[in-house]
Parts: structure tokens; sequence; C-alpha cells
């Protein structure tokens, strides 16, 4: 049996149309990422440039951890299609890209 997948994805949420010989499904995968996350406090340093480096640092690896969460979620839902079309605004086609090279062998284009 066939399985093609299209994916549309931001950081909100993911629309994944799954279509095998038996029919198609659609499924829904929101994130519980709204946005980046600003600063919320100063790691105390010698200057001022080393703590907006530290704080931003910082709140990007959270950020990155919790899109991760939500791109193994949307991982999980396309790994057995042969062939997956990938598309929608800004940058998490690619950061999808990465994580699934690490964890599977679906690839965006």
């Amino acid at each position: 049996m066939k399985t093609t997948a299209g994916l549309w994805i931001d950081h909100k949420k993911a629309m994944i149309v799954v279509v095998t010989d038996k029919g198609e499904k659609i499924k829904l995968v929101m994130s519980k990422v709204e946005k980046q996350p600003g600063r919320s406090g100063v790691v105390r340093t010698t200057t001022p440039y080393e703590q907006q480096v530290l704080a931003d640092d910082s709140l990007e690896r959270v950020f990155m951890g919790h899109l991760n969460i939500y791109y193994n979620a949307v991982i999980s839902c396309i790994r057995d299609a042969e062939a997956v079309l990938i598309f929608g605004p800004g940058e998490a086609k690619g950061e999808l890209k990465n994580v699934s090279r690490e964890t599977s062998s679906v690839y965006a284009s």
C-alpha cells in the first residue's frame, strides 16, 4: 500500500494530510510554543554584552527544546509515508528537516 503525505507547518501548528489506498486522513498537531520568548531575567556577568548573550542563549535553548518536541510529534505522524510534500511560511520547514534527518528518513524540500 502506497502512503503519501502533505504537510503545512509553522511554529504554531501543523496540518497533515495522509493519503493511502484506503483513503485520506487529516491530522492537526498544535505546538505549545506561541512565540519565541523574550528576556525575563539577566544573568550576572562582568559586562552588559555578556549578560545579553547568556540570556539569549538560554532562552533559545528552551525555545528550541519545545519546538523539537513538537517536530517529533509531527514526524511520528508522517513516518510511514513514502513521499512527503512539506510547505508553509517561515523557518519551521527547515527546522523540521534538520530534526527529521537526525531521527528518521523524512526530508523537507
